[in-house]
């Protein structure tokens, strides 16, 4: 499989669907919780499968935490999978649920259900995005399904949900969200398939 030496260009290109995308997220975010919201994407980048194995996110890969995956419906045929710490899981979860900082630390199936409605907000924000940046519209994303684990199982795991061979890359695009003065990160994490994968390829001149 190829491997990706990119450039300057090459990755702010990268990052600018990442702040699409972002921008999107924190409009939807805002209007839903009637809070003020902002999103920055410090880092998006386009690996191989390969390489995305052992990529390093903002997290230890033997620390606990959250993924929530779903398909891509559409046009566009693929995969998400929205990777939190777990802490960063739990402050997601207070703040959809307006709940106290700190008042509990165990998930239950209401704070599955809470954490995958405010990660759907972010795919349906995102697909908007990246189906504008492909030119590929009618992007729906499936019900979304959670996970917890180590985080290096758990990429490995999510990722062989989709991958069938079809699957070559891998666009990671970091989060930093703001909900008023509460900071949450994450990834947005796209499984691409190979029109997606030519198409962004080409794009950024590789």
């Amino acid at each position: 499989m190829q491997n990706l030496n990119l450039n300057k260009e090459q990755l702010d290109a990268l990052r600018e669907i990442g702040n699409i995308g972002g921008g999107n997220a924190a409009t939807a975010l805002s209007q839903f919780l009637d809070r003020r919201v902002s999103v920055t994407v410090p880092q998006a980048t386009l690996l191989s499968l390969d390489d995305f194995s052992g990529y390093e996110f903002m997290m230890k890969p033997e620390e606990l935490s959250i993924a929530v995956s779903l398909r891509i419906l559409g046009k566009l045929k693929g995969g998400m999978l929205v990777l939190f710490s777990q802490r960063d899981a739990l402050l997601m979860i207070y703040i959809f649920m307006q709940r106290k900082m700190g008042s509990t630390e165990i998930f239950t199936t209401i704070d599955e259900s809470a954490l995958s409605e405010s990660t759907h907000i972010i795919c349906c924000s995102y697909l908007n995005a990246i189906g504008e940046f492909l030119k590929l519209y009618q992007l729906i994303p499936s019900m979304a399904q959670t996970a917890l684990d180590r985080v290096d199982k758990l990429s490995k795991v999510l990722i062989k949900r989709f991958v069938g061979g079809d699957i070559g890359y891998v666009l990671p695009i970091q989060n930093h969200l703001i909900v008023e003065d509460i900071e949450v990160n994450l990834y947005v994490i796209f499984l691409l398939e190979p029109e997606s994968q030519i198409k962004i390829l080409e794009m950024i001149g590789l």
